[in-house]
């Protein structure tokens, strides 16, 4: 399971060998990649949230994970 930490008055601060998928006040996402080589492939973890990124803008995936994440109870 993921580590929540909570951030301080001046934000959070990612490493630079991290990544992260921001949802943003109005809705929208921002994803943050991390500082590598140019040559360099990101790893696993990264390129699972590069795909998730991508798959917000798809309304029907978004309305699945939803309905996933309401199936297993971790809401409210």
């Amino acid at each position: 399971m993921a580590e929540f930490k909570a951030h301080s008055d001046h934000g959070t601060v990612l490493q630079r060998d991290q990544a992260a998928l921001v949802a943003e006040a109005d809705g929208s996402f921002s994803l943050l990649m991390p500082d590598l080589p140019e040559e360099a492939l990101p790893s696993e973890a990264v390129q699972l949230l590069v795909a998730v990124a991508m798959r917000t803008d798809d309304p029907l995936w978004v309305e699945e994970m939803i309905a996933f994440l309401h199936e297993q109870k971790t809401l409210g």
